[in-house]
């Protein structure tokens, strides 16, 4: 290693992992405080239409995605791990976009979220 410091190796990694984590989290409360004031700002100019959406549609979205890593993991093990490879994604992927698109079909439809694209 063309840097050493001796002792404090350990201690300038331990560093760097905290500015990471902490730069992160600067992102994310800034972008949660910018979405804020947009979200605020029209309110304010009464453009905020309150978009009807349907509370249980992350149990279809949980739903589909279970049930693609279950039936990824079951063809894997039958296959003995000398199958295709990622099948697992292939499958999490499918499911994905099966909830797309039954969601964009609710939306044609007219249906809770109807409009939300």
């Amino acid at each position: 290693m063309f840097l050493q410091f001796g002792n404090f190796e350990g201690l300038i990694a331990l560093g760097m992992v905290f500015v990471v984590f902490g730069l992160g989290l600067a992102l994310v409360l800034g972008i949660a405080y910018m979405e804020h004031r947009k979200e605020m700002r029209l309110i304010e100019e009464g453009a905020y239409a309150e978009v009807a959406e349907d509370g249980r549609a992350w149990i279809l979205a949980l739903g589909l995605l279970l049930v693609a890593l279950g039936l990824g993991n079951v063809v894997e093990s039958y296959l003995g791990g000398t199958g295709i490879e990622g099948i697992t994604a292939f499958l999490v992927g499918v499911a994905a976009l099966t909830y797309y698109a039954i969601k964009r079909r609710q939306g044609q439809a007219g249906g809770p979220g109807a409009g939300a694209e």
